[in-house]
């Protein structure tokens, strides 16, 4: 599944991608849905059972957050901050940019055993809430407000 706004710089890469699948047979199981409302790009993040992050730019993938927090195991370029996202082996996979080889091979391996993917998916949400959910950004911010409060001595209370 491939949802997102194309824009008119990635029309043609999106035409290749479709053209690709139509050749390989696999119109039918390759959905491409384009820009979506949030509420119903969540739906379809409830049902993923893996969630490949390919970028080899972007600095960090809310969607990354957004799959762990639906379940998903991860499979990722190590690109970004997603070594810092996702905890190799733990959460998910990850593997060098652009080598299409190394993407098959951890795909594979998660789609080979179901189990191995669905605890990765599990261990990734309770990473999300636990570091990347709302209630763990707040207590950050007010420990850093508490550290600077207080000279940059933790412990004590101004």
């Amino acid at each position: 599944m491939v949802i997102g706004a194309t824009t008119a710089s990635h029309r043609a890469f999106v035409a290749r991608l479709k053209a690709q699948a139509a050749a390989a047979g696999l119109s039918d199981r390759i959905l491409f849905l384009g820009a979506l409302p949030t509420p119903d790009v969540q739906r379809w993040f409830g049902r993923l059972s893996i969630y490949v992050f390919t970028s080899r730019n972007e600095g960090f993938g809310l969607t990354l957050i957004e799959a762990m927090a639906a379940g998903a195991a991860l499979v990722a370029a190590r690109s970004g901050a997603a070594e810092v996202v996702v905890a190799d082996g733990t959460t998910g996979l990850l593997v060098p940019p652009g080598d299409v080889d190394a993407l098959t091979a951890a795909l594979e391996k998660l789609m080979r055993d179901p189990p191995a993917a669905a605890t990765m998916g599990r261990r990734a949400r309770e990473r999300a809430v636990a570091e990347f959910s709302l209630d763990a950004e707040v207590a950050g911010i007010a420990k850093l407000y508490s550290t600077v409060r207080s000279g940059g001595r933790s412990g004590s209370r101004a």
